[in-house]
């Protein structure tokens, strides 16, 4: 491993929280297969440039210029370019923050081929029928893939309000046992389908679903339909909102994995659905799921949201994007998956300086051809 710069204060604060969460919270395994998937190796020097703030950086200042704690660049299925920074590993199983609300949209993908789940036209009471009368009666589950159902919601969870009391009742005092059950103070602002409205109690009711409809826990249908046949190598985790066995997995943000297992999951995507010789996940899924929903997503500049993914704006690339700088960036015009994991501080210029890099990056790295130097 490479050590990087040397971190003081709230980096190294940062840096090291995101990779040992389990300290903190109770946790679910989500187990992993004993036959991992090949992933070749080929690396290459990273030969070329990107352009930011007016300048061109060479890539190979990328990572300690942008809080980064892992980088893995695959090609056409092969791993390019594989980097760990500030004492990471690759045993190292890193938080996904809302990287992880994209796999609940590859979870409902695997719902709907076993018919567990009839259509993402399906109202959410049909599965939540605790939710009439609230602001979520009438609408439907693709509402809430793709966070257009109208409800009232700031899911600043820095500044007092909703968002926050919803985090620390569920996961810091547990006298809420659900996140979900933020949803009753929720009303309606505006009709479903048109405004998008980031949301990730949303998020975490498109996970219930699933666990309704397929009768299991998220770590266990996860380990089932995707962990262990797409070949992953190590387990990964949940953080969950209680301690004993009726607790659930915040698949909102709180998803744990390797840098090399993160990547899977990119190439799975890239691949239409088809990971380690076999088809999981149908991959009209794929095509849907990822395609950009009606009107702006207007958090991030240049970017759409489909199913729980990002897209991005001009290309067929879409992405998982987690606070602090997280990225499984997916581009099938170039065959290329990158997976950024990073400590970003949020909220300040040079998080927002290194988050519009970030993105200038991949799309370089996506276009950048291994050994043609640019």
């Amino acid at each position: 491993y490479d050590d990087g710069p040397t971190l003081a204060g709230d980096h190294a604060v940062s840096t090291l929280a995101n990779r040992s969460i389990e300290l903190m919270f109770d946790t679910r395994t989500v187990r992993a297969g004993g036959r991992p998937s090949r992933l070749p190796v080929a690396t290459s020097p990273l030969d070329f440039q990107y352009e930011a703030g007016g300048a061109m950086v060479p890539a190979s200042a990328f990572a300690e210029r942008t809080f980064t704690d892992a980088l893995l660049i695959l090609k056409n299925g092969r791993i390019v370019h594989e980097q760990y920074l500030n004492r990471t590993t690759e045993r190292t199983r890193f938080m996904s923050y809302s990287m992880a609300k994209s796999l609940n949209s590859i979870m409902t993908g695997f719902a709907l081929a076993e018919g567990l789940i009839g259509s993402v036209d399906d109202p959410v009471v049909k599965y939540l029928p605790e939710l009439r009368g609230t602001a979520y009666d009438g609408i439907a589950l693709r509402h809430l893939l793709w966070m257009r159902t109208g409800a009232r919601w700031d899911d600043n969870f820095f500044s007092p309000g909703p968002a926050r009391d919803a985090h620390v009742a569920a996961f810091v005092e547990q006298k809420e046992r659900y996140f979900t059950a933020a949803t009753r103070i929720s009303d309606r602002a505006g009709l479903p389908g048109v405004a998008f409205n980031y949301n990730s109690v949303e998020a975490t009711l498109v996970g219930e679903i699933v666990s309704r409809a397929t009768g299991k826990k998220l770590s266990e249908y996860l380990g089932e339909k995707l962990w262990r046949p797409a070949g992953m190598e190590s387990d990964a985790f949940y953080v969950l909102d209680g301690t004993d066995d009726s607790a659930r997995e915040f698949t909102a943000g709180g998803f744990n994995a390797t840098l090399r297992d993160y990547g899977r999951i990119g190439q799975m995507m890239l691949d239409r659905g088809r990971a380690n010789g076999r088809q999981l996940l149908s991959p009209a899924w794929v095509e849907e799921s990822t395609r950009p929903g009606p009107g702006r997503a207007s958090v991030e500049d240049g970017t759409g949201y489909a199913y729980l993914w990002w897209t991005i704006d001009g290309t067929r690339a879409f992405t998982m994007l987690g606070g602090e700088g997280q990225f499984v960036y997916v581009d099938p015009e170039h065959r290329t998956v990158i997976v950024k994991l990073s400590h970003i501080p949020v909220g300040s210029a040079e998080g927002t300086k290194a988050t519009a890099e970030s993105f200038a990056f991949l799309r370089a790295a996506s276009a950048w051809q291994p050994g043609q130097s640019r």
